[in-house]
């Protein structure tokens, strides 16, 4: 009997643990291509301010600034969208969704499927492709900041701050 109340708290605890919203694994990356950034980006207006980060696991600044950005969304998420794009070619699907996983991205991310100038032209004309690009909206939709370097904590922190309380 004693045995069987343990299983039973045990099964009951696992279940009201896989329930409360945050899953074990990333959800699963979405491919996307040049002509769907624009509407990825959108969906979030005026509701959110967005912080779209284009980065890759061989990408030693990307990694680098990672958790600065995880931290970033958590802090504000109610009033940003922290959208990451990954520019890992497809046979690194696997290392992308572990490295997503251990950095406890829980929300729907993106890897670039298309060629690399549409691509490119459609995140931000001026982007070179250089990674780290981190490209910043306010609510309204209207860029306010773009660079093509890793930042820290303490600069996404101001200007996510920016981006929520500018109109």
């Amino acid at each position: 009997m004693k045995h069987i109340c343990i299983v039973i708290i045990a099964f009951t605890a696992l279940s009201c643990g896989s329930s409360q919203g945050q899953p074990d694994e990333p959800l699963e990356l979405i491919h996307l291509s040049s002509d769907q950034v624009e509407p990825v980006i959108q969906q979030h207006f005026p509701d959110k301010a967005v912080l779209v980060n284009v980065w890759a696991t061989w990408c030693i600044p990307c990694i680098e600034e990672f958790p600065y950005l995880v931290q970033i969304r958590e802090e504000f998420k109610d009033d940003l969208e922290v959208v990451f794009i990954s520019a890992d070619f497809p046979e690194a699907l696997d290392r992308v969704n572990e490295f997503l996983s251990v950095n406890n991205v829980h929300w729907q991310t993106y890897l670039k499927d298309d060629r690399d100038e549409p691509f490119i032209n459609a995140i931000w004309t001026e982007w070179t492709g250089a990674l780290p690009a981190t490209i910043v909206y306010n609510k309204s939709g209207n860029k306010i900041a773009a660079f093509e370097r890793p930042a820290h904590y303490d600069e996404f922190r101001e200007l996510a701050q920016q981006a929520i309380n500018q109109n």
